[in-house]
């Protein structure tokens, strides 16, 4: 509230006839100003008092959206560059070797885990092509959440991976050996993927074995004769590894 100085002249009469003017000031209280008169609309502030519930509800969508891509990230690692001789996307055919040594009986951190630089490398495509829309069409901050929610999620695959597998090769107790049934259903079905090493590809994802036809349960990873902890790759992958 602003108070105004103002200044009026009165008129008074002397008994002599004279006339004297007197010059008053007195203040004025400046009308209170109404929400529309403000310099910043409520609705600015309102959305910028949002904005942080905006942003956290934004990237948990986000985070549920980028779900199947991870899961078919999975199977096809898995499927395609552990247990093929994928030369293109592993020249050197590490991740064969180790694999193929995992599923003889090396329980080794090196040969149980996921690196991390494999996860942000198979990512790195599709936060390449957010970073293209994001310059070419929308703006950056659109791109900021959802690349923030997929590296998000190769952090978060990492940490899944390693105590669920460490869990069902009883390398490690952790929480998810606590989780009774749970436990018990994706123990056996990755147990079977290692009677046989052509079905039930999905770890910690294991839907993509019915969407890629891959599903088998125990009694087809009995008929199979392999024994557990022995892998049965194509050839091409057992002749790769050779070399």
């Amino acid at each position: 509230m602003k108070l105004l100085l103002a200044s009026t002249q009165s008129t008074t009469k002397t008994g002599r006839g004279r006339t004297t003017t007197v010059k008053i000031d007195r203040l004025n209280f400046a009308p209170r100003r109404t929400p529309k008169d403000t310099i910043v609309p409520p609705e600015i502030i309102a959305s910028l008092t949002a904005t942080p519930v905006v942003c956290l509800l934004v990237f948990m969508l986000w985070f549920v959206i980028w779900a199947p891509l991870i899961a078919l990230l999975e199977y096809g690692t898995h499927r395609w560059i552990m247990h093929v001789a994928n030369r293109l996307l592993d020249p050197q055919l590490l991740q064969l070797k180790s694999h193929v040594a995992h599923h003889k009986g090396a329980n080794a951190p090196e040969f149980v885990d996921v690196p991390l630089k494999n996860c942000l490398l198979l990512t790195s495509p599709a936060i390449l092509m957010l970073a293209l829309w994001g310059f070419a069409i929308g703006p950056w901050s659109a791109v900021g959440i959802p690349a923030a929610a997929l590296l998000a999620w190769s952090l978060f695959y990492k940490y899944l991976w390693a105590r669920m597998h460490r869990a069902i090769h009883g390398i490690e107790s952790n929480w998810f050996q606590r989780c009774g049934p749970v436990f018990r259903f994706f123990r056996n079905h990755h147990l079977k993927h290692h009677a046989n090493g052509r079905v039930n590809y999905g770890t910690v994802f294991p839907w993509t074995d019915y969407l890629f036809c891959t599903w088998r349960d125990r009694r087809a990873a009995r008929a199979s004769g392999a024994k557990t902890g022995l892998v049965r790759i194509p050839t091409n992958s057992v002749e790769a590894d050779s070399e």
